[in-house]
């Protein structure tokens, strides 16, 4: 073969290459996704609640903000439609919409004719309803996964690192200075691997509220797995050990300083307790861990 024939080939291989290279660095994660079709009543394909439904899906992905955040209702009465999408927070504008856009279409498809659903893609999240939800701490329905590509060998000290990070994340995710509750970071555990943990919260409730859906979603890790995540409507928590999962330049340009939590309030005063008799022993309780 001369030069001529193999060089544009050549050139194609390197460009492919470089193009995956590219996305992997990005987003360097399988695309998966969850959904819950609320069992909270049903509508017909040619009612008023559809026409408003499809009408208000089809404006989330060209109207969500650079914030990766969109809310909006239309409708009035028992044929109202709210909708709330969220996209991961390290994900640029354009990525955001295309996801969302996405989100939008497989949401119908898998809760046909529920007034209420919500989906779950890898970057994004999708939920309509026909309650109010925006600025609503809402806990469930949830989800969650886990991943169990190896096996752990000392279960407390993996899980005391772990909740190192995932508690200066929901710091940083609940009480930043940015419309963005989000916090991503690295912590080398004492096996010297890398835990990644990425946590965020729809922007529309409380930093409290932020603090609190985590915080709840840390709780609920089920031990054993290197990774997993917990995905809630008003909250987000993954973690993963040796797997970069999200755009780790994007987190740093975006993730702001966090400020410092609310102080706690004083104790209320109590009398002392009263003391125990010359040679008395004190009661034992088991405590709750």
């Amino acid at each position: 073969m001369s030069y001529r024939k193999w060089l544009p080939n050549f050139v194609f291989l390197i460009c492919l290459i470089n193009l995956v290279v590219t996305v992997k660095s990005e987003f360097p994660t399988n695309i998966n996704f969850n959904y819950n079709c609320t069992a909270n009543g049903t509508y017909t394909s040619n009612s008023t609640y559809k026409t408003n439904l499809d009408t208000l899906l089809s404006t989330v992905s060209p109207n969500i903000d650079n914030n990766g955040f969109y809310n909006a209702s239309t409708g009035e009465n028992s044929d109202r439609v709210n909708v709330i999408a969220l996209c991961r927070a390290d994900l640029q504008p354009y990525q955001c919409r295309d996801y969302v856009k996405n989100a939008t279409v497989e949401i119908l498809k898998k809760c046909p004719n529920q007034k209420q659903a919500i989906f779950w893609h890898e970057f994004c999240m999708v939920r309509y309803s026909n309650e109010s939800i925006f600025g609503t701490l809402a806990y469930s329905p949830s989800d969650q996964g886990y991943s169990n590509e190896k096996v752990l060998t000392n279960l407390d000290e993996f899980y005391q690192d772990l909740n190192i990070l995932l508690d200066s994340l929901r710091n940083q995710t609940a009480y930043n200075s940015s419309p963005m509750k989000f916090a991503a970071d690295r912590r080398v555990n004492r096996k010297k691997e890398q835990n990644y943990a990425f946590e965020q919260c729809t922007p529309d409730i409380t930093p409290k509220e932020c603090d609190d859906c985590l915080k709840d979603s840390a709780l609920r890790i089920q031990i054993g797995p290197y990774g997993g995540r917990i995905l809630r409507p008003s909250c987000y928590l993954r973690f993963e050990t040796d797997f970069p999962f999200y755009n780790e330049t994007m987190v740093d340009i975006l993730q702001p300083p966090a400020k410092s939590p609310p102080p706690l309030s004083p104790p209320t005063a109590s009398p002392p307790p009263p003391l125990s008799p010359p040679g008395g022993g004190g009661g034992g309780g088991d405590a709750e861990t």
